[in-house]
């Protein structure tokens, strides 16, 4: 049995029982909105202020989009790993089969979402990422064939994501660096999702006359060499810059200007809610619920239209004073939010947006 013909099966039986977004007639509420992150294993803090983020984000809304009730079911993707292939599928399929289910929110790196994409876009349900920034998800890139059709088995895009994508980052890092005098750079990669990021980096800093050296996770710098040298280190996030041993931090706009009064409210809540400051991806899991709750809200309630629905509002989506600022998701899934701080230390020195 075909993936399309299990999700068509289990569709039809849970609309039979008198629940659902499919079928004849109208939506009958709860929707479900599956949250899929690491909630344990090393990356868990970072998947657990995502997960958070959406949380806050939910009950914000009174557990609604619209008129109609919205739930969150929040599911491990790590089972105590990086993440875990095995998990990553079956938070996948169990979206797919749930005839309740309106969108996906994960995964949290690109890796993973690499897995869980085609399945949930088989089925047409929408998936939002609050930190896979692969640009093979909604674009041709370089060691990736075939992208991102290869990630669209429907044909259409079901992806979208609320973090800049990584090539955003490295150009930004590249700027930065230039700025700084730098005219050596040494990208810190190595692994096999770092490499895709390291390669933009790379022909980013050779447009602004910087010389690149590949290099593995470590290298010793001289912190009085002038001009200064670069390094970039493409992973985790927040994406890191050093110039010359002077640790430098070119973060997410996870990293929010304190200034404005929605990221004031945001870290309020959201240390009243949970007891801790937002970390860098809290931003991101929050706004990843608030574009599927528009979406939701958006789509209507005619059940054998809801889905497509959902997932054809958040394509052009449009995000104004939000926690993140003013931001729209394009037509392929990208982000056009790009506030992108530039930190030495705890001190903000700059925002950058570049050019693609």
């Amino acid at each position: 049995m075909t993936i399309r013909t299990a999700v068509a099966v289990a569709v039809l039986a849970a609309a039979a029982a008198g629940c659902g977004v499919s079928g004849e007639g109208e939506v009958e509420a709860p929707v479900t909105v599956y949250v899929s992150l690491p909630l344990t294993g090393p990356r868990a803090p970072d998947g657990r202020d995502a997960a958070d983020g959406a949380r806050l984000a939910l009950e914000r809304a009174s557990g609604k989009a619209g008129s109609l009730e919205v739930r969150a079911e929040f599911l491990d993707d790590a089972n105590r790993r990086g993440w875990d292939p095995t998990a990553v599928g079956r938070n996948a399929r169990t979206a797919v089969q749930d005839s309740s289910a309106a969108a996906y929110i994960g995964e949290l790196d690109s890796e993973p979402t690499r897995a869980s994409v085609p399945v949930t876009n088989d089925a047409g349900l929408l998936q939002v990422s609050p930190g896979a920034g692969g640009v093979d998800l909604t674009r041709p890139a370089t060691g990736y064939p075939d992208s991102p059709d290869r990630y669209r088995p429907s044909g259409d895009p079901n992806f979208a994501r609320t973090v800049p994508a990584d090539d955003v980052v490295a150009r930004a890092a590249a700027d930065w660096a230039s700025e700084l005098g730098a005219t050596r750079a040494v990208v810190l990669a190595g692994r096999p999702f770092e490499d895709l990021a390291a390669a933009e980096f790379e022909s980013a800093a050779a447009e602004r006359g910087i010389e690149v050296t590949i290099a593995g996770g470590s290298y010793s710098f001289n912190s009085a060499a002038s001009p200064p040298v670069a390094a970039y280190i493409p992973h985790p996030i927040p994406q890191r810059l050093r110039i010359s041993g002077q640790p430098m931090t070119l973060a997410l706009s996870a990293q929010l200007d304190p200034s404005a009064l929605p990221t004031r409210e945001f870290i309020s809540q959201f240390r009243a809610r949970f007891g801790r400051d937002p970390g860098p991806y809290a931003a991101y899991g929050y706004e990843a619920m608030e574009i599927v709750l528009q979406s939701i809200a958006a789509a209507g309630t005619e059940a054998s239209q809801f889905r497509d629905n959902v997932r054809e509002a958040a394509f052009g989506a449009e995000r104004t004073g939000s926690v993140l600022g003013d931001y729209s998701i394009d037509s392929e899934g990208d982000t056009t939010e790009c506030m992108i701080q530039r930190y030495r230390g705890d001190e903000p020195l700059s925002a950058a947006c570049p050019p693609l």
